[in-house]
């Protein structure tokens, strides 16, 4: 009989990069069999060997999401479930009140995260935070084992629960996604890309005072920015069209919304300098940025806030630079520097192709993976 695993997301989409185009795809291909459930949108697919079987919780309290998934895992059966976040993992025990399965909690974001407190002042933003800490926990202490996907955010779960199994598995993607384009020269026309939430917090502000001063410093150059990103209020909109006012004439910007992961890959490629410069802030700096690991596989250089974890997790940093997000002058004066000096720039892209292929790839930790998945059938 098959063994089967269920990749239970109450945070991710049912096509989340992480969960279906990795790990799903490649426990699929090593013979399990896989049913993704996202409570992210209604959708029902069978797709290269796995079965997306979701549903929308949008209109569901608590108990009802926990009742749902329940009944969804009921139906599967699963021998190991692989969870992205505490109500995931707690509904997850639910069901395991009444069967056997194993549970991983597969731990990529913080939690609590600024972005659960936003709402809250003061005691409340206080009584917030411990009730979401101590349902975390909760979670840690009901998986049987863990995924991280990077160094701090695995940091608590490793010291409190320190007899657990754990597997590292880092944010890096295949590059069978990744569409790489011929390396040309910036003569005339300067390609640059920002992904993600289009706001102050991601960094949107430095990214367009950035190119501002860098389309003032050399007129002689056209910068078009590419875009790819929503905004999640009217008030980040309205922030972002004040930006827009003023550039210079040599500066255009494109905004495109969220692309689909095969899209979005194939679309990133075509770019010659990738812009990232978030506000430096305890969460953020202790963040590794899944997007860093695609833009290196794209061979070109790249602009980073100077965060604590792309420090640790890559020592050498000479595929582009790691900048101070407020000094709009020092990273403008980057991007003219690979204006000006063409070998400097050829060097960073080959560095980032370079480091990509031989290390920072899906296929460099796959197996790791694999062999931790299959440690939990073993008797």
């Amino acid at each position: 009989m098959s063994k089967k695993i269920v990749l239970l997301n109450t945070w991710h989409n049912s096509y989340d990069d992480r969960v279906f185009y990795h790990q799903a795809k490649s426990l699929a291909e090593h013979g399990y069999t896989i049913q993704i459930i996202s409570t992210k949108e209604a959708c029902y697919k069978e797709l290269d060997n796995i079965t997306i079987n979701s549903f929308n919780d949008s209109n569901l309290d608590r108990i009802e999401k926990v009742n749902k998934i329940t009944a969804y895992l009921k139906a599967f059966s699963p021998d190991i479930i692989i969870c992205d976040s505490p109500l995931a993992v707690l509904s997850t025990n639910t069901y395991r009140a009444t069967h056997r399965v194993k549970i991983i909690y597969d731990v990529t974001e913080w939690y609590p995260s600024k972005i659960h407190l936003q709402r809250f002042k003061g005691y409340q933003k206080l009584v917030r935070y411990f009730v979401l800490l101590m349902a975390n926990l909760s979670a840690g202490l009901a998986a049987d084992s863990f995924i991280f996907g990077e160094y701090y955010k695995s940091l608590e779960y490793r010291s409190i629960y320190f007899w657990k199994r754990v597997c590292k598995l880092p944010y890096y993607p295949d590059l069978e996604y990744i569409e790489n384009y011929p390396l040309r020269e910036i003569t005339s026309e300067m390609n640059l890309l920002y992904t993600g939430k289009i706001n102050q917090d991601k960094g949107i502000d430095a990214v367009m005072g950035a190119i501002k001063t860098a389309g003032i410093r050399s007129p002689e150059i056209k910068f078009k920015l590419k875009i790819i990103g929503n905004f999640q209020n009217k008030e980040n909109r309205y922030r972002f069209n004040n930006l827009q006012s003023g550039l210079p004439a040599n500066v255009q910007v494109t905004v495109i919304k969220t692309l689909p992961f095969s899209e979005y890959c194939k679309a990133i490629g075509n770019t010659d300098l990738f812009l990232d410069l978030r506000i430096i802030d305890f969460e953020n700096t202790h963040c590794l940025p899944i997007k860093l690991f695609y833009y290196l596989a794209c061979g070109r250089p790249v602009l980073y806030s100077n965060l604590k974890a792309i420090r640790r997790e890559i020592k050498n940093i000479d595929f582009g630079y790691l900048c101070d997000p407020t000094d709009v002058e020092s990273i403008a004066g980057h991007i003219k520097e690979y204006i000006d000096n063409p070998n400097l720039y050829a060097e960073h892209a080959a560095n980032a192709l370079a480091i990509s292929k031989s290390t920072y790839n899906w296929k460099a930790v796959e197996q790791n993976f694999i062999s931790f998945i299959e440690s939990h059938f073993r008797k």
